[in-house]
């Protein structure tokens, strides 16, 4: 029972990230002025923005009721006690969520707090996809304890080298997200259409937030006029470094091993890599349609679960 659990709590939380982004996209986040409830009522008012909302909410609170088991099983049985660590940090993981959500409505969609709870999901959905992982491969995890940072295998910490990195795109791109920065730049590879390579340009018009999260001290006097325009860039230059650096790691990490696994999982990161890079590209060129922002974030923390499926893997098979 254990790791169908396991399973159906990751089934749930990757499509859970993308229903967040609707939400957002939609303009439905404040939907309702109130949390948990909706205008202090259980039953919302009708509306299709509460509907996203209320959906979505719905969805975590059943993702968080999962998870409440999960740790009741790992401590009643002890067949699951080597799972016990894991099933705490998702818990916890779970209730910051929660409470990162309520902050997104009583702030008034703060962006490092909308941020941090993107970020979160997605870590969730990585952690799950470890425990799921290990659960279902019980026999030959006897042997498995909970390592630190340290202990690791030397191939695990290549793996969570990349996955740091990959992280860091991450946090660059929930930013540039969260402060609706990504509708400042309309042109590729530069920010504005008429120039290759800018930034700000005289004249040009940002449709972002430019009265954010910064104070506005640093505002005039380091990001100037073009606070999204920066935002927006910086994400590219993180997310096109990045990925050249995770290419190579993939190649040389994943894709060399001689298990059909590894190989596979390094293929699979490449391909969906390099849609990522082509969906954000188009994300920019057509101003943020729903759809393709959303697939942008799903795709995101497929990237994500699929390292995490590789980096479980070798903390049980890490030489061979």
């Amino acid at each position: 029972m254990f790791k169908w659990i396991a399973l159906l709590s990751s089934v749930f939380t990757l499509p859970l990230v993308a229903f967040g982004a609707i939400v957002r996209l939609n303009g439905a986040g404040l939907s309702c002025p109130d949390w948990p409830l909706c205008y202090g009522k259980i039953v919302p008012p009708p509306g299709l923005e509460i509907a996203l909302e209320m959906g979505h909410r719905f969805v975590a609170t059943a993702l968080g009721i999962f998870i409440i088991f999960l740790v009741f099983l790992a401590f009643k049985y002890t067949q699951y006690t080597r799972f016990r660590s894991l099933s705490i940090a998702c818990l916890a993981l779970v209730i910051l969520q929660g409470i990162l959500g309520a902050l997104t409505v009583t702030m008034d969609l703060w962006p490092p707090i909308v941020s941090l709870h993107l970020l979160g999901g997605v870590a969730l959905f990585g952690l799950l996809i470890v425990l799921t992982f290990l659960s279902f491969k019980e026999d030959t995890t006897a042997g498995f304890k909970s390592y630190n940072l340290g202990e690791l295998p030397q191939f695990s910490k290549r793996l969570f080298g990349l996955i740091v990195i990959f992280f860091i795109i991450l946090a660059s791109g929930a930013a540039n997200s969260t402060t609706y920065s990504g509708y400042a730049c309309e042109g590729f590879p530069g920010c504005h259409s008429d120039s290759l390579f800018s930034f700000g340009i005289s004249g040009a018009s940002s449709m972002g937030t430019n009265a954010t999260s910064f104070p506005k001290e640093l505002d005039e006097s380091f990001l100037g006029n073009y606070q999204d325009e920066w935002f927006h860039m910086i994400h590219r230059l993180l997310a096109f470094i990045g990925a050249l650096v995770i290419i190579y790691g993939v190649i040389v990490t994943l894709l060399r091993r001689k298990e059909s696994g590894y190989r596979n999982s390094g293929l699979a990161i490449l391909i969906l890599l390099v849609t990522e890079f082509s969906v954000g590209i188009a994300n920019a060129l057509y101003s943020i349609p729903i759809p393709i922002s959303t697939l942008h974030t799903f795709l995101a923390a497929s990237i994500f679960g699929v390292f995490s499926f590789a980096f479980a893997k070798s903390l049980i098979e890490p030489e061979n």
